[in-house]
């Protein structure tokens, strides 16, 4: 039924599209590449132990999550958000993280030792927007830290998704969020989101993209929030990553995400390297 009514009104409003690339890092987010939660609540410590906060240079930027493969410990991430491969420890990554303005004691920080972005990455078409990053050492899984379960290779999610970060909470705020926020979405089929973007200058909706959101708007991912997790609420997987949008939160305009079940064979190929 959402489906429909997406596609029904359809001709409604005109897309405004938000162009997002490669990002500096910015705590007054002033590059709208960079995604946020609309229409979220706060979390508790804990809830979510694989949402990572992605630093450049010590300055918050997008987000992440914390994997293992092949029993080793990785940051995944979109591709966008890492543009120095040639200076990896220029990204720390910290996991146990909730509110950026305090310190609980459950943070852990790593330095990034290697940035591995897909090499088919597209900054204009957001395709193939997924990096995997190493770190210097291995996170102590506890309650507060611990990785979230990969999708298998070509799984497909439906209903009711998850997602989490730091980003901005309103679309009048120029700043990231200090506490850790989550919404929840609904998937919406790739044909009838591809009809929502088939406009001159918007973006295609690839294969290898997830779209959520909701039909009347209010909610969703936007600026800061890039990088960081979709959760399935069915099975508790990674589903996909932030990528990009147009007006966050805006009826009509769902964001569109990284599927992350697409890239399953990339990332074991990638890490195996490692």
């Amino acid at each position: 039924m959402r489906n429909f009514i997406f596609t029904l009104l359809l001709g409604c409003v005109t897309l405004v599209t938000t162009d997002t690339s490669e990002s500096p890092p910015v705590e007054e987010i002033e590059d709208e590449n960079l995604w946020r939660i609309i229409g979220g609540e706060g979390v508790s410590e804990g809830d979510y132990p694989y949402q990572i906060l992605l630093q450049n240079r010590g300055r918050f930027t997008c987000g992440g999550c914390f994997i293992i493969v092949h029993g080793t410990h990785f940051v995944l991430t979109a591709a966008h958000c890492v543009w120095d491969l040639d200076n990896p420890s220029r990204y720390t990554v910290i996991a146990g993280e909730v509110d950026r303005t305090n310190t609980s004691g459950n943070e852990q920080t790593r330095i990034v030792t290697k940035v591995i972005r897909h090499s088919r990455y597209s900054s204009r078409s957001l395709a193939n927007d997924i990096a995997l990053l190493a770190i210097d050492e291995p996170f102590t899984i506890n309650d507060y830290v611990s990785p979230i379960q990969l999708p298998k290779q070509g799984q497909k999610t439906r209903g009711e998704v998850i997602v989490s970060g730091w980003g901005r909470t309103s679309i009048l705020r120029r700043s990231a969020s200090p506490i850790l926020k989550q919404v929840h979405l609904t998937v919406l089929d790739d044909m009838p989101c591809r009809l929502l973007y088939a406009y001159p200058s918007i973006k295609w909706i690839y294969g290898s993209m997830l779209c959520a959101g909701r039909v009347y708007g209010g909610s969703g991912a936007c600026n800061g929030d890039s990088g960081g997790p979709l959760t399935a609420v069915d099975g508790g997987y990674l589903a996909a990553l932030v990528s990009w949008g147009t007006i966050c939160a805006f009826p009509l305009q769902p964001g569109v995400y990284t599927e992350v079940s697409y890239f399953i064979d990339w990332i074991e190929l990638q890490a195996s390297g490692v």
